[in-house]
Formats: C-alpha cells, structure tokens, sequence
C-alpha cells in the first residue's frame, strides 16, 4: 500500500512538471471567441494549474463558467517578484469583463492593473484590495481551521500535534491562529508545534513539496502524532511524508483524501470553485458590485471533507460531530487573529 501512495504521489508531481513543461500554464490563454457569454479572465496564484488546492480548484469554478454559462475564459500564468506587476498590467490590457486574481501575493499586482484601467471590473478572492473597480472576497477559514484543531486534538492521545504553514503571512498565520484555538478547546495542555515552509511574504513556499516532506518528518520524528498543513502545492509533500511515517494529516485548501487515504484524515475546504463561479454569474447577470465580501462556515464556503471514514473512530465521531454542528448553528465564536 505505502508503495502504491508513494506512485501516486511522484504522478502527480510529473504531471504537474509536464503541465510546465508543455507551456500550458505560460502566460494568457486565449478566450474562445465563439463563445457568447461573459469573458472571464483568471489570474493564478504561486504554484499553477496542479497545485490540487486553490489554483486547481479556482480553475475548476472557472471552467464551469465555460460549461454552464458559455463564457469565454482564460488563465494568467503566475511571475516572480515585481515582474507579477507588469504581468497583470499587460494581461489587463486585453478585452475581458471580469478579471479575477487569487490570493494576497496577487493584491499589488492586481490593484497596480485595476488602477490603469477604472474602467474595467476586477475581483480578487482570499485577500482585500481597496478599489472602487475590485470585488474582494475574503473567507472566515478561521472557522473550519478551529474544527479541525478539535478533530487533531481528538486523535491525539499524547497532545501532540503540529501545523506546517506554506510561508509566514498573515492569511496562513489566522489559519494557525484558528487551529490552535480547536486544539485547546478540546485539550487545553496539549503541544502544538509550527513550522513554516518559507519565511516573511516568501510566496514561494507555497511550491516546495520537498521542503514540506522534511518538515512533516521532522515533526512526526518529535512525536507529534497529527499534522495539519496549509501550504498549497507544497501539501503534497507533507502528505508524503506523513505517509512515509504513517502518521495522520489534515490538509486545506480541496479535499485531498484521494492522494492517501490511509493517512489524510479531511481537509478543510476553502471553496474557490463556487466564489468564481458566482462571481461569473453575476458578471453575466450584471449584478457584481465592487467592496468586499466575507464568506463563513454557515454559508458552506468553507466545509470540511468527509471526516467519518477508517481514520475517525466512533467514540470520537461522537464528540466531534456536535462541534461541527454547533458551528452550523453559530453557537462557537472563535476568538479573531491579532497580529
């Protein structure tokens, strides 16, 4: 079985490498202009097309626009450093009705283009941009990120339990900060110990799968019997590693228990899918207002992936589904992230 995970796993990784190498993810794509609907331009985040997190899931509410609205749809390849600006600057010179960018290392790109053309909409998802052109759509993770401390806490029996974050910036520090709130919520001596793929606004962590492995071997080598890691692309390292060690993961961003299903307990789901979706729809219907939104655990932006298999047992199913219940009722306030 460790075998079979372990193939799984370095497929994924070729496929991703030849998705580069073919130049499939390389610059814009262009719009079918046979296509009736609206133009819809995405912009992806570190990592690119499968990632199996946020880009992947993004794209997948990108093509559903596609299918189920016939709009004509692109993707913008993601740029190092200041070279992002004049990416988006020069994709946002083509004719498009909504440009969508994803998460906070898009925001100065994304509000240096916005600004060059007022004319045009704009809607960026995971972060704020302050523009009277950009819909920005944020996410109160911090809910599910609670939940899912509670569940690790749950299956720890020591109290030890870890969080590998992809790099040190805010959004991934609140998702610490909620986790560590379930964690002793349940168990108020329990250990929780950190580590970062990359360090302050290093993007790039998010995208180094080898680095993630070794973090999540460190950990488990100190006896920390659960992980949960939000690190985009790089999760599939961690689940890697965890797999190497068979120990349990929880990961965010789409649900990841196909990978290995003997090891990723669920994954807290933040949906990119439906929010480009609905921000496509309301483009056709010609109801996006710019300003922000905030989406919650109740409105199903964020879910967790089915937790009730062969990793969960049911004393503790028992305490853990009316956690989750209660949280669908709006009866847990998670204290905020302060930075």
């Amino acid at each position: 079985m460790l075998a079979t995970v372990n193939g799984r796993l370095r497929a994924l990784f070729a496929l991703a490498a030849l998705v580069v190498a073919l130049g499939l993810l390389g610059g814009a794509v262009a719009c079918d202009d046979e296509a009736d609907g609206p133009r819809i331009v995405l912009a992806l985040a570190r990592g690119g097309l499968g990632d199996r997190a946020f880009n992947d899931s993004a794209n997948a509410g990108l093509l559903r626009a596609k299918n189920d609205l016939d709009a004509r749809v692109s993707t913008v390849e993601f740029k190092d450093g200041e070279a992002q600006v004049q990416n988006l600057k020069d994709a946002a010179k083509g004719e498009f009705d909504l440009f969508i960018a994803i998460g906070s290392e898009n925001a100065a790109a994304l509000k240096a283009a916005a600004a060059e053309h007022a004319e045009k909409r704009f809607a960026i998802i995971d972060t704020v941009v302050d523009a009277p052109n950009v819909t920005s759509v944020t996410f109160r993770e911090l809910e599910g990120d609670y939940l899912v401390g509670a569940l690790a806490a749950l299956l720890s029996p020591s109290g030890s339990v870890g969080f590998i974050g992809g790099a040190d910036v805010e959004v991934i520090r609140r998702i610490e900060h909620g986790f560590r709130e379930g964690v002793l919520a349940v168990n108020p001596r329990a250990k929780v110990t950190v580590e970062y793929v990359a360090g302050k606004d290093d993007f790039s962590g998010f995208a180094k799968p080898d680095v993630a492995k070794a973090k999540a071997a460190a950990l488990y080598g100190v006896g920390v019997e659960v992980v949960y890691a939000a690190a985009g692309g790089s999760q599939l390292g961690a689940i890697e590693g965890a797999t190497e060690a068979k120990k349990l993961i929880i990961t965010a961003g789409n649900d990841q228990r196909f990978i290995a299903p003997e090891v990723v307990v669920t994954s807290r789901i933040k949906n990119m899918s439906a929010v480009v979706f609905t921000l496509a729809t309301e483009t056709k219907d010609g109801k996006l207002a710019p300003g922000m939104r905030q989406l919650d655990f109740r409105s199903g932006a964020i879910s967790l992936a089915p937790f009730d298999g062969p990793l969960v047992s049911a004393a503790v199913l028992a305490k853990f589904r009316p956690m989750v219940e209660d949280m669908q009722a709006g009866k847990i306030t998670v204290k905020p992230y302060a930075p």
